[in-house]
C-alpha cells in the first residue's frame, strides 16, 4: 500500500491517495482523473506517469526497508 500525495484541480490543494483503492486512470487534456473504488474520481494535475512513477518509489522503498530490517542487504540503487 502506497499513499500518494497529488494537487487536485478542480478545488485546488493536495489530496492523500491510497494506491490501492486506484482502479484506472483517465488522461483528459492537461490533467488526469484519477478513479477510485466505490466510484468516488479525482482530477489531479500530474500525469499518468507521475503518479505511476510515486507509487513505484514508496513500493521500492518499502521493499527495501523490509529487506534492511529482516537483516538483509539492499544494494543502492
Amino acid at each position: 500500500m502506497a499513499l500518494i500525495k497529488l494537487n487536485r484541480i478542480n478545488k485546488g490543494g493536495e489530496i492523500i491517495i491510497n494506491s490501492e483503492h486506484i482502479t484506472y486512470f483517465e488522461v483528459e487534456g492537461r490533467s488526469t482523473t484519477i478513479h477510485l473504488v466505490g466510484g468516488l474520481l479525482f482530477s489531479v494535475e500530474e500525469s499518468v506517469a507521475t503518479v505511476a512513477e510515486r507509487i513505484e518509489n514508496q513500493e521500492i522503498t518499502r521493499i527495501a526497508e523490509g529487506i534492511k530490517r529482516s537483516g538483509g542487504n539492499v544494494k543502492p540503487g
